[in-house]
């Protein structure tokens, strides 16, 4: 990697919302670690079972992370953007419990797992990120379950939608919200557990009902409260969740 390059894939880690909790020092030892990869559309970064090497982060393109069911069924259990980290479950466990796949052409940055670990050992602030991700998994999860045996297809649909929304610079627009759909509607399908036939009716249903209009990926919330109501999710004042009974 020459200078330049080096400097700005660097700069790339910085900006990163990892880089940016991490600053400086922490970022500059690990990438004294890192290797860059490449990974064309529908190549598999590793699959579920294989013995972990260490942790990524998308520099460009998007990945999904899957587990395998009979039938060569597959549930897509989140999506690597731009920015975002995966692999970190792979510095406690033997194996990976999921499969990552590009979706897209993918450039990702790569810290081994033993060089990653010595870095833990000596900035507390790197441990308490790895917590904190771990938690936020679990948190992550559980919502899944509920939402996978509590709730409808067309709950989910809402759900997703609206922590979309939640998770846009336009969070603060409460009427004619936009969203873009971050991948393929097949894969959106898995995801929602799911299939293809059943999403684009539910999203025919939303738009007979007047919630949203589809224009392709992109997608108007017209009415993003009832959207919101649908899930019982609690409303956002002022950056803090809060119940609709809270004052």
């Amino acid at each position: 990697m020459s200078n330049t390059s080096g400097s700005m894939k660097l700069s790339q880690l910085l900006a990163s919302p990892f880089g940016r909790r991490m600053g400086e020092t922490v970022c500059t030892e690990l990438f004294g670690l890192a290797e860059l990869l490449h990974f064309p559309a529908g190549e598999t970064v590793f699959e579920e079972g294989d013995q972990p090497e260490g942790i990524y982060l998308v520099l460009k393109g998007q990945l999904k992370l899957i587990r395998s069911g009979p039938a060569y069924r597959e549930h897509i259990v989140h999506l690597a953007e731009v920015h975002s980290m995966f692999g970190e479950a792979s510095l406690f466990l033997e194996v990976h419990p999921v499969t990552a796949c590009a979706l897209e052409d993918s450039e990702l940055m790569f810290f081994p797992r033993e060089g990653f670990l010595e870095c833990m050992g000596h900035h507390p602030l790197l441990q308490n990120y790895i917590m904190s991700v771990m938690a936020r998994w679990m948190s992550l999860l559980i919502e899944k379950i509920d939402q996978l045996t509590l709730c409808d297809g067309a709950q989910r649909l809402a759900n997703y939608l609206v922590a979309l929304h939640e998770k846009s610079p336009y969070a603060d627009f409460m009427t004619g919200a936009q969203v873009e759909l971050p991948t393929r509607k097949r894969d959106l399908a898995t995801m929602l557990n799911m299939n293809q036939p059943s999403l684009s009716r539910i999203l025919r249903q939303f738009q007979d009902q007047d919630l949203i209009e589809v224009q392709g990926r992109l997608l108007i919330l017209k009415d993003l409260e009832a959207l919101r109501a649908m899930t019982r999710l609690p409303k956002l004042q002022g950056g803090v969740r809060r119940e609709d009974g809270d004052s």
